[in-house]
């Protein structure tokens, strides 16, 4: 046992549970006083240890994370001896790199594992982003990874508020009572996978900005039939090992981002207010077996969509509609996007602010407003979308399949057309959610005449 216990990865792996007398023995004599002063050490000479499994290096990354202990100084210079970064990425294959990474974002500290890896100068190993740049040098690539690292810090340390203190956007009942289509919502406390795909959203989103604003000649030319790929499918899945599905909700999660933060920024935050202060709400009517299966209503009176033409209530419609565009292609991940947007336009804020900062307590109450005003702004706008009847759209049938369609424009040809014709039903009926289908049909042919073979 003492031999097996000292080839172990660290001393807190190397305790053994001896079934004969119901006892925990310690062999390398170590594993029980680093568990109560909360240390990851290696049983034997850490160089030698992480030289003999490079991986090594990343486990203990993702115990300290898991855990929440410290590294012994003896194994963080271990961990940054050059032999150690070259042997992890010459030994280790990209699946074992990948699969840590995955564990340490799924531990209760990924923001803990993430500062460790830039710490440790294994960023860049980890994360080899010379591979998609050509030409890009260290500087660039730490100041991405420490970007990255603001980004999670902001959405990670938020979410750990709310758990606390939830707006209402955040809180179970609302998670239940504003849905739509059938479907079933988590906040983020409670999923998972969701949360897991913001952390690496968060890590990688600036990385993902770069790419779009570099020249396309700068971008590696190694990756052949697989050069249009985004930069973020080409690290989880080519660098990574993640599946496809994975890389595919990290990069909607942020696209979805970047739309929301183009709204907040368009002032689709005083449109949120405005909905709020009117009371404006499109509740879905599990009573009704009809088409229209909203029931609609503005400061407590009930309306009727097709007809309506009060200003404030048509300004509402059309922020509704905006949002159902992000929200079709988000889907479930709204709110990991939501997250992400938030946490982006409180580090800009912040950003901003220390430009005209002069004072030390000046500047932390200056920034407690700066970041409480955002947080307010997103509440208000989150707000107003579960109000609208949004989260679900993405499940939403048209009212309209395409068997109708035909019988209603039997002269519409198939191809583009009959994608345009789709499109403005989507778009209406977003627009009037509580309307019938003979309204909706008689927009139709009127918005498309040569397709009715009444006209």
């Amino acid at each position: 046992p003492a031999e097996d216990a000292f080839r172990r990865d660290l001393t807190i792996n190397s305790l053994f549970y001896n079934v004969n007398n119901g006892q925990v023995e310690d062999w390398t004599g170590r594993g029980f006083d680093d568990l109560r002063r909360g240390v990851v050490s290696t049983p034997l000479a850490p160089l030698t240890t992480l030289l003999d499994d490079p991986l090594r290096t990343l486990r203990s990354v993702r115990f300290a994370a898991r855990l929440r202990f410290t590294m012994d100084d003896a194994l963080v210079d271990a961990a940054m001896d050059d032999r150690v970064r070259q042997a992890l990425a010459e030994k280790v294959s990209r699946e074992r790199i990948g699969c840590e990474v995955d564990l340490m974002l799924r531990s209760p500290d990924p923001v803990g594992a993430m500062r460790l890896l830039i710490n440790l100068n294994l960023a860049r190993t980890v994360f080899p982003l010379e591979k998609l740049f050509d030409g890009m040098d260290a500087a660039e690539a730490e100041d991405l990874f420490h970007r990255g690292l603001d980004l999670l810090t902001t959405n990670h340390d938020h979410l750990e508020d709310c758990k606390l203190f939830p707006p209402v956007w955040c809180s179970k009942d609302a998670a239940s009572s504003y849905v739509t289509n059938g479907v079933t919502e988590l906040t983020l406390s409670e999923d998972e996978e969701a949360r897991r795909f913001l952390w690496y959203a968060s890590f990688l989103k600036p990385l993902y900005d770069y790419s779009l604003r570099i020249p396309h000649d700068k971008k590696s030319k190694r990756q052949g039939k697989k050069a249009n790929r985004s930069v973020i499918s080409k690290l989880l899945v080519d660098e990574l090992k993640r599946p496809t599905r994975e890389a595919e909700a990290v990069e909607k999660i942020m696209k979805g981002a970047n739309a929301f933060k183009r709204l907040m920024n368009s002032g689709c935050d005083l449109s949120a207010i405005s909905i709020l202060l009117s009371d404006i709400r499109v509740k879905e009517d599990k009573s009704s077996h009809e088409a229209c299966r909203f029931k609609c209503s503005m400061n407590g009176k009930q309306i009727f969509t097709a007809t309506e033409h009060d200003p404030v209530w048509e300004h509402a419609m059309e922020f509704r509609l905006l949002c159902s565009k992000i929200m079709r292609k988000v889907g479930p991940l709204w709110r990991a996007a939501l997250f992400l947007a938030m946490s982006e336009h409180i580090a800009e804020a912040l950003q901003g602010d220390l430009e005209y900062a002069i004072e030390g307590d000046i500047i932390d109450e200056s920034q407690e407003d700066l970041r409480e005003r955002e947080i307010e702004r997103y509440d208000a706008f989150a707000t107003a979308m579960q109000r609208l009847g949004l989260v679900g759209v993405w499940n939403e049938r048209p009212v309209l399949d395409g068997g109708a369609i035909k019988k209603l424009l039997p002269l519409i040809p198939k191809g583009p057309a009959f994608r345009d014709v789709m499109e403005e039903q989507e778009a209406w009926t977003t627009l009037h959610p509580c309307a019938g289908v003979e309204i909706l049909a008689k927009h139709l042919t009127d918005t498309f005449p040569d397709y009715h073979k009444g006209r």
